[in-house]
């Protein structure tokens, strides 16, 4: 169930950006930020289950070159899109002729996923340096042992 949410997700941002294209003028990347951003993780989704797979399963090499490429970008989209959320942080909901205006669910869904994104970013990095750390130790904990029964 999780990988179907996780497959719609994309869908989700990118209608939503299409939709609100133009309703947000006080800073009308916010957006085009939900836009680009969900059509390149539905790439980076359907890339190897569609175009890229070679008689042997693997993909191929041009098909590897594009996703690497689409993973390098993400990161810069996403610092580049978290200076579009928060520099139009917070918007007008109201009115919607004003030049401080943003709908309501564009910004509050951009402003909400990208700070998803961080968090699951800082759990997964949490998560590797107690799985090093966890190694380390015991590591040093076998040497340990190792040395005492040489004694």
């Amino acid at each position: 169930r999780l990988r179907i949410l996780l497959s719609l997700l994309p869908t989700v941002i990118i209608g939503l950006g299409a939709k609100h294209i133009h309703d947000c003028p006080k800073q009308p990347m916010v957006p085009v930020y939900l836009l680009v951003g969900g059509i390149v993780c539905l790439i980076i989704q359907i890339l190897p289950c569609f175009f890229c797979c070679q008689s042997n399963g693997q993909p191929g090499l041009l098909c590897r070159i594009l996703k690497n490429l689409l993973l390098f970008f993400c990161p810069i989209w996403l610092v580049t899109g978290t200076v579009f959320v928060y520099m139009a942080y917070e918007p007008k909901y109201e009115f919607h002729l004003s030049a401080d205006y943003c709908e309501r669910t564009v910004y509050k869904f951009a402003f909400w996923i990208t700070n998803a994104i961080y968090v699951f970013i800082l759990v997964l990095l949490l998560g590797y340096c107690c799985s090093w750390s966890q190694k380390l130790y015991n590591r040093r904990a076998k040497k340990k042992c190792h040395i005492m029964t040489i004694s």
